[in-house]
């Protein structure tokens, strides 16, 4: 059954690996591929912490690591900035840096300011959410000609989800403008393609690094603006320099590791898909968490772990990074609203949709569905934050009753002096008596907690055993990847 894909973390870890394979009918075996612990890897993902550095909540020792901003060697990793898209090179199961690599998606000017939750820089459409990080400027701040910093994921459109948006306060400073993204509509003949929404001319530009002097449709390239002659809004550009990428850089040899985030813009079958141009292979034996093969769609934020063989990542484990928020509590009296789809808990509406598992582990009622469920039944729910920041649930199952309440979600507000932090809308306070936990589930101190706390992009879990009310100071409160 799906849902046991989607509940197997509340299950002890051997089971949950015995218990849920899901595959989706590939052939590759992933244990016939090795890799010493030694060998080096790749992880490539957001940095949520410092300290040496936290990339998708996994702690990297940099203290013999080299790190690049582009092609400037920095002194210290802390030069860096939390929600930066960075690419880890060393040794994976050690968790130990040899290098620490930064390539930005877009850097110069704004082509104007932002509409909803958009705006454009250099023909390049940015797409922010509560997740993105500003630096130097806010999303109502952007104004046409701002040069501006851009870090995150591609999607199916060739759109930027935005990790990390930076306003320089000295564009004096800016050596150049650039653009990193896929060749569209090639004209070797006339010498030009696209990127998103922006022309590039390279007729006149240095393309040494291409055998044939012209770039592959669909290559990932950057494109060089040496004289930041790009005009604001134009959407067009004649390009100084124009050289192939390689997002995984020299360590992406066949047998090396690696642990790729990114959003899903092509599946090939049931068992074949594609994250930022790299194609993913799954096997009956890859572990899904947060959700299930079904779950693998066009526009999916994933992270995938798993071995390099040839130019397939062979895929170990799929973390589903969207379906990241959850609660276990009992249900409110007057909870259940069979006509509007919701049932709540702690004073939290979970939307119920026809894609949602529902499991009746109590009374194994099936088919289960929701007008089934009573004021006071003990739920776990697994589901994601919408677009109108709704949290939609998809997994439910009702278990026996349990004195211990627990909720998971990115935090959208921390206040460090009240000891308080916001998840799924409400205010969670801690005492003296709070048991604070780092990523790496080891104990840290309240300030060390509250510093490590990135609002819209940290995910926290809340715990209360036993549980008495929300308003109590909860037991535990943990940093989780």
């Amino acid at each position: 059954m799906k849902a046991k894909c989607i509940f197997g973390l509340f299950m002890s870890l051997p089971l949950w690996m015995a218990g849920c394979g899901g595959g989706g009918g590939g052939s590759t075996e992933i244990s016939s591929v090795s890799t010493p612990s030694s060998a080096v890897g790749i992880s490539s993902g957001t940095i949520t912490g410092f300290g040496s550095v936290f990339v998708n909540g996994v702690k990297f020792n940099t203290d013999n690591a080299t790190i690049f901003r582009g092609d400037d060697q920095l002194n210290d990793v802390r030069e860096l900035e939390i929600g930066m898209i960075v690419r880890v090179e060393g040794s994976i199961d050690d968790k130990i840096a040899r290098s620490v690599h930064f390539e930005e998606d877009v850097k110069g000017p704004a082509d104007g300011p932002a509409s909803d939750n958009s705006f454009s820089v250099m023909g390049q459409t940015v797409i922010t959410d509560a997740g993105t990080v500003f630096n130097n400027t806010s999303l109502a701040a952007i104004a046409a000609g701002d040069i501006l910093e851009i870090s995150g994921l591609r999607n199916a459109n060739d759109d930027i989800v935005a990790r990390f948006v930076e306003r320089k306060t000295n564009p004096a400073n800016v050596n150049r403008y650039s653009v990193i993204g896929k060749v569209r509509g090639l004209d070797a003949t006339g010498r030009t393609f696209r990127i998103d929404g922006l022309t590039v001319s390279y007729g006149a530009a240095n393309v040494n690094d291409f055998p044939s002097g012209n770039p592959a449709e669909g290559q990932l390239v950057e494109v060089k603006d040496d004289s930041k002659a790009y005009v604001p809004g134009s959407s067009s550009l004649a390009a100084t320099e124009v050289e192939p990428q390689n997002r995984l850089g020299t360590a992406a040899v066949s047998g090396a590791k690696a642990e790729i985030e990114s959003i899903v813009t092509r599946v090939n079958s049931s068992s074949e898909f594609e994250i930022g141009g790299i194609l993913v292979r799954t096997a009956a034996s890859t572990l899904f968490l947060f959700g299930t093969p079904d779950n693998i769609v066009v526009g999916a934020r994933i992270e995938v772990e798993g071995v390099i063989s040839s130019d397939v990542l062979e895929a170990v484990k799929v973390k589903f990074e969207d379906n990241d928020a959850r609660i276990q509590a009992n249900v409110d009296s007057g909870g259940v609203n069979v006509e509007d789809g919701t049932v709540t808990l702690l004073g939290i509406p979970a939307t119920i949709t026809g894609e949602t598992d529902l499991e009746d582990k109590r009374d194994d009622v099936s088919p289960f569905s929701l007008s089934d469920i009573q004021a006071g039944d003990y739920l776990e729910i697994r589901g994601f934050i919408g677009a109108n920041g709704a949290f939609v649930a998809t997994g439910l199952r009702r278990d026996d009753n349990n004195s211990k309440v627990e909720m998971r979600a990115p935090a959208s507000q921390k206040d460090p002096v009240a000891g308080t932090v916001t998840v799924l809308g409400v205010t969670v306070n801690s005492s003296g008596n709070t048991q604070f936990r780092g990523f790496d589930d080891q104990p840290i101190s309240a300030s060390q907690f509250f510093a490590a706390v990135v609002e819209g992009l940290t995910v926290v879990q809340a715990k209360w055993d036993p549980f008495t009310d929300v308003s109590a100071p909860a037991s535990e409160l943990e940093l989780e990847d």
